[in-house]
């Protein structure tokens, strides 16, 4: 990550304690503001010396032409090349890192055509937290032939909650398979944003097939048509031609494990995508995150009861 930064920037935090570069999530680096890092437990802004302060005026701002250097830097200087995945309000760095950018758009017909320019970063950091998952398997595996199978699930949580670090897991896990809990099966990632995979830089299992850089709208069908999976994973649902795409597999006799922006149970059913993609009934399992006290802590868990209700599999619907 620090390689794709400018110079100045990636010198201040590379003097950033290593307790510290441990933690961190997520990185930004916007123009008038100082470097600030969000951290497994807590965040600072980041002085010239590499510490961590509280308040704003005690860390240098960072420049508008450093984020230009940065965005070049990310880009191998050639902006132009990437304006297709920069339209959707990100870029995937070699490592599945995912850069929002932020800025002034221009919009026509309601859709995003171009970033006339990029005034910050958001960097969000991508790591593989090898059997992070594993506890949740009591409550998303269910019998089947010829062996025990993850049951179709959607992971919820607000973004930075750890969605991403455990569907990815739960990739590895089902391609895999666990001695005694779960038989291992054929996978196919539908990988939208490049983070799951990170061009093979993640463990997903053994059996796994990956569709990198695919809008789930094609890569669903393609995958079902071409990779013949067991289980299909895919992050971030939410979008117009999902839930009928999700449908489809389900229908087919695929386990989808998918994550999805909403912070409860209520706000799925409050965001006009996501209630038509519960609508479907194509999820069995829900697995409710928060990054607090740290990323990826399971809240609830449910399954879908009677009438399609959410019943809490945990004694005060914690997992």
């Amino acid at each position: 990550m620090l390689e794709s930064l400018a110079p100045a920037l990636a010198e201040r935090l590379r003097r950033v304690a290593p307790q510290v570069h441990r933690q961190v999530d997520e990185i930004r680096v916007v123009a008038g503001s100082p470097v600030w890092l969000l951290l497994a437990g807590g965040e600072g802004f980041v002085d010239a010396a590499g510490r961590l302060v509280p308040v704003p005026a005690q860390a240098p701002a960072v420049t508008p032409a450093e984020v230009a250097e940065c965005l070049d830097r990310m880009t191998a200087s050639s902006w132009y090349a990437v304006q297709e995945q920069a339209r959707q309000g990100f870029l995937t760095l070699p490592g599945g890192h995912r850069v929002g950018l932020a800025g002034e758009v221009q919009v026509e017909g309601g859709r995003v055509e171009r970033f006339r320019r990029v005034r910050g970063l958001v960097i969000r950091r991508a790591r593989p937290v090898s059997g992070c998952a594993t506890p949740l398997l009591p409550y998303l595996v269910e019998p089947a032939r010829p062996g025990p199978c993850l049951a179709s699930t959607l992971l919820i949580g607000a973004p930075a909650s750890g969605k991403t670090t455990l569907l990815r897991d739960l990739a590895r896990l089902a391609s895999a398979g666990v001695p005694g809990t779960l038989a291992g099966r054929r996978v196919a990632v539908v990988d939208e944003r490049g983070e799951l995979a990170a061009g093979g830089a993640f463990d997903l299992g053994p059996r796994t097939a990956v569709l990198e850089h695919c809008p789930k709208e094609a890569g669903i069908p393609l995958a079902l048509r071409a990779l013949s999976p067991e289980v299909l994973v895919t992050d971030e649902l939410g979008g117009p031609h999902d839930a009928a795409a999700v449908a489809e597999a389900v229908h087919a006799g695929v386990t989808v494990v998918a994550t999805a922006h909403a912070g409860s149970v209520s706000d799925l059913e409050a965001r006009r995508q996501l209630r038509a993609l519960e609508a479907t009934g194509a999820f069995r399992r829900l697995v409710q995150l928060t990054r607090h006290p740290r990323p990826g802590t399971v809240e609830a868990v449910y399954a879908r009861g009677p009438g399609g209700r959410w019943i809490a599999l945990a004694p005060g619907g914690r997992g």
